[in-house]
């Protein structure tokens, strides 16, 4: 089991839920040297309840996104740039109106500066209309208004060996919405094992700060987490992590669980996540607790067809108050040609109106889009002289 999957679940575990499946697009090329991938897409989606009110409101929304992904890979070295622009255009509420609805920029780096050691960043900001999107760990929907994340996360990587590795990670995260800041901060540092062909052992630990401002109040939390995983390959096809220990904040201490099982399938991948941990959510004063149980897979059913799906169920609780989520995402993309693509998507949330409130409210959106991508000229690696094969 290589050190770089790993690091790879060192990551999961900071961040692992996804409240739906991954937003269907046509992949950028993955050999060696540099690519440049423009995309257009021309999106239509009825939502049935645009603020997410028990008051629901429908609207036909148009949107139109540009966007492009470049980069350079190399064996010691690999950068990888992503931006993109969204504007909105509604039928019944023209007064949303808005070309800045999501902007997008993003940067993932990887380099080898010596055989033992890897050294990693992931940074990303975001401002969108629709906070829903960033509210992965606890699964809440939001009302339209204007978020913004600013994040990254510095990782490491370092091989004691053929079998055993040390990983550090130090995500930071700042949240707005509403005059209300979110801050967050964790420190991880850990020691892997590998005790045979396809067991690895984890002694992690874990340090996190919690600022949140605005509002009617201030407030400020810290938590410790000291957890002992295994990673194991269950037969050829299933891959299994399970995490445990305690976590000490809030002058009390409580259970940390993490558990996910990754299994590839005939046509594609198919994967389970029970999770036990803390988060914030956009909006709100304080670190939550949260549970939650989420199913995802991503399938290629046939040459050009790909459909993702991700339901989740969250319990979040917060100052002895709870509110329960569900979630629902499914999508489909079909790349009829090699320079257009066309997909649709349903999604649907149903969430109590705020924690310990009575009643819920209910939100579906269907979508229809076209993305277009000019077909991409795959790089050879410079240090082979080789030509290589495209496999279409």
């Amino acid at each position: 089991m290589s050190g770089l999957r790993v690091l790879g679940f060192v990551l999961a575990g900071l961040a692992f839920s996804e409240a739906s499946a991954q937003e269907l697009t046509p992949q950028p090329p993955k050999q060696h040297g540099g690519f440049l991938v423009p995309m257009l897409t021309l999106a239509e989606t009825l939502d049935d309840n645009l603020f997410f009110t028990q008051f629901p409101e429908t609207d036909f929304v148009t949107r139109v996104v540009l966007g492009v992904e470049t980069g350079y890979r190399s064996t010691p070295f690999t950068v990888d740039l992503q931006a993109s622009r969204a504007g909105d255009f509604f039928e019944r509420h023209p007064e949303f109106d808005t070309t800045r609805a999501r902007t997008v920029g993003q940067l993932t780096l990887a380099y080898l500066p010596a055989p033992p050691l890897t050294i990693s960043v992931f940074a990303c900001y975001l401002d969108t209309k629709t906070p829903s999107e960033l509210n992965l760990v606890s699964g809440l929907a939001v009302g339209r208004s204007l978020a913004t994340r600013l994040s990254a996360t510095p990782a490491m990587e370092y091989r004691l060996g053929a079998l055993s590795t040390l990983t550090g990670a130090f995500p930071v995260a700042h949240d707005t919405l509403d005059g209300r800041v979110a801050d967050t901060q964790t420190g991880s540092l850990g020691f892997d094992r590998r005790v045979s062909r396809r067991d690895t052992l984890s002694l992690r630990y874990e340090h996190r700060w919690f600022h949140f401002t605005g509002g009617d109040r201030t407030e400020r939390s810290t938590a410790d987490v000291v957890t002992v995983s295994w990673l194991g390959e269950v037969g050829e096809r299933t891959l299994l992590l399970l995490r445990a220990g305690p976590r000490y904040g809030k002058g009390a201490f409580t259970a940390e669980l993490l558990g996910i099982m990754k299994r590839r399938v005939k046509w594609g991948l198919v994967s389970v996540t029970y999770s036990k941990t803390q988060a914030t959510t956009l909006g709100k004063t304080g670190a939550l607790d949260t549970q939650s149980l989420v199913a995802t897979f991503a399938l290629r059913v046939a040459k050009n067809l790909e459909i993702a799906s991700g339901p989740g169920v969250y319990r979040n609780t917060l100052r002895g108050q709870h509110l329960m989520a569900l979630r629902l995402n499914i999508e489909t993309l079909w790349h009829f040609s090699p320079w257009f693509h066309l997909g649709a998507s349903y999604s649907f949330d149903r969430q109590q109106p705020d924690f310990g409130a009575p009643g819920h409210i209910r939100r579906g959106g269907f979508q229809l889009k076209l993305l277009t991508s000019p077909r991409q000229r795959r790089p050879e690696d410079p240090t082979s002289d080789a030509p290589r094969l495209e496999l279409d």
